[in-house]
């Protein structure tokens, strides 16, 4: 079985310090994607990996696993001087663009600051009256040291879909919008 050998050829280049780890599970995941592909069933997959390997698996979405097939294959077949970040389309990759990792960290913080809003907005204890918005967005600008505006660009951004999640969980009443 070409698959079985291969892994162990894998292994051997892992074992001689010739190949790292990760570039091993890229290539495996790679070969073992295409397996699952051409109708191989996943018992029989198992059966082609070495037994340092362990036999422990997870269940993943193929379509996860071929996105990662898809950037290793471009990375391996590209110049010299393509990153493999570049490859999977994750790093900026020219002047201006911002990495995937910074667009999340942005998105992210944005979300944070929205949430601390939405907590403070929608806190009422005993009998206390509710914050005013506005009131609720300085103290988290205030909190996390950023300008009103940012604070409120990221609260108006994100709002709905955690009032959303609130309802879902049944934290807020009230009727979800279709």
């Amino acid at each position: 079985m070409r698959l079985a050998y291969r892994m162990e050829v894998l292994e051997g280049l892992r074992k001689d310090g010739v190949l790292n780890t990760p570039f091993i599970a890229l290539e495996a995941l790679g070969a073992l994607s295409g397996a699952m592909l051409s109708g191989r069933a996943e018992a029989e997959m198992q059966t082609t990996w070495p037994k340092e390997w362990g036999n422990e698996t997870i269940t993943l979405p193929l379509s996860l696993i071929l996105a990662l097939r898809s950037g290793w294959d471009d990375y391996r077949q590209a110049p010299t001087g393509r990153s493999f970040g570049e490859a999977l389309q994750i790093e900026g990759g020219g002047q201006g663009n911002h990495s995937m990792k910074a667009k999340l960290a942005t998105i992210d913080r944005a979300r944070g600051l929205a949430n601390q809003i939405e907590i403070n907005y929608i806190e009422i204890e005993g009998d206390q009256t509710p914050m005013r918005l506005d009131n609720a967005i300085h103290e988290v600008a205030l909190a996390n040291s950023v300008s009103f505006e940012t604070a409120k660009a990221a609260h108006k951004a994100h709002r709905n879909d955690i009032r959303d999640a609130l309802t879902d969980l049944e934290l807020l009443k009230g009727v979800k919008p279709s």
